[in-house]
């Protein structure tokens, strides 16, 4: 059985949560009035079939690019027999697939502390019980070679999913934890104000974790991790990547991160709709747009008043 060297610090925010998960069961609704995510703030409430007809847009198109992808030989991978299945700790997983193992490529188990329960995403929700298969399923699709050095550091939020998301003003840090061969690990800090751009600034937590040239995001907004799916240019002078978009196999949702607002809506804006089009992310089926720009006109730098002003009303109204 195959053994992959995931970097011990890509899951340990995460594992220490799984540790204290006792103790935040009575007391999310307190956590969150404080500025600590659970995991459902900043999204909507959804149905279990809400934009099906889009997500099923998605993974029509999910299907197409695999059929064009001449290096997947779809076809034949499916002819091959399924790898065995072993069980580690009691954990089932498929050797040579190192999205078999929950957190570090597939989805987490469900009842996760602060972790928003249910997947957006229909078709993630269907197959995240099955040992490999988002792993199996994200392998189909060409990904982008991620250079670590470039992704750390702070992104805003410029482009997300309106259905899904429901963030003002946010930011995404990617901060450096291990790496290893190759292979790397990082966490991330996400600030945003759910609901409206006047509500109270929530923190929330995450990592993630590049295996050759397979990136995993897991955020507290979804049980199953997204990947990088496009990189925008790198800065020659800050070394940084430009933009980068988040997604997964099944096409939903989408987070648009990019470093300089201006310069991106100057100089970026149309190669990135360009690149969403032919990588099957705008939907011209249903109609429907599955993109949403961000608002940062109003957005105003938080401060001690304001957070105790927030608390203070969140607790007495």
């Amino acid at each position: 059985m195959r053994h992959f060297n995931v970097p011990y610090h890509a899951t340990l925010h995460f594992s220490l949560l799984f540790i204290i998960s006792p103790f935040f069961t009575v007391n999310c609704q307190f956590l969150e009035i404080f500025g600590l995510s659970t995991g459902d703030a900043g999204t909507h409430d959804r149905g279990p079939f809400q934009d099906l007809a889009t997500q099923s847009v998605g993974l029509m198109k999910f299907l197409q690019t695999v059929q064009k992808n001449p290096e997947n030989n779809f076809a034949k991978k499916l002819k091959n027999p399924l790898p065995s299945m072993n069980l580690v700790d009691g954990v089932p997983v498929v050797p040579g697939l190192l999205g078999s193992l929950p957190g570090a490529g597939s989805c987490l188990p469900r009842g996760s502390p602060l972790i928003k329960d249910k997947s957006p995403s229909f078709f993630q929700n269907m197959l995240r019980n099955i040992p490999g298969a988002q792993d199996y399923l994200a392998s189909l699709l060409p990904s982008p070679k991620v250079d670590v050095k470039a992704l750390y550091g702070k992104f805003q939020w410029a482009m997300d999913t309106p259905s899904v998301h429901n963030r003002y003003c946010a930011t995404t840090e990617f901060m450096p934890q291990a790496e290893s061969g190759n292979s790397s690990a990082f966490s991330l800090q996400e600030k945003f104000r759910a609901g409206n751009v006047d509500a109270g600034e929530k923190v929330a937590f995450g990592y993630g974790i590049i295996h050759r040239e397979r990136t995993y995001v897991y955020m507290q907004d979804d049980p199953c991790p997204y990947q990088i799916v496009v990189v925008g240019p790198i800065n020659k002078q800050h070394g940084q990547y430009e933009y980068v978009i988040l997604s997964n196999w099944a096409r939903f949702p989408m987070i648009g991160l990019v470093r300089d607002l201006r310069k991106f809506y100057a100089d970026y804006k149309d190669q990135v709709e360009t690149d969403l089009e032919k990588a099957g992310f705008m939907d011209d089926v249903t109609g429907s747009n599955p993109i949403h720009y961000a608002d940062w006109s109003k957005c105003r730098k938080a401060t001690p008043i304001n957070y105790l002003s927030n608390v203070l009303t969140d607790l007495f109204g």
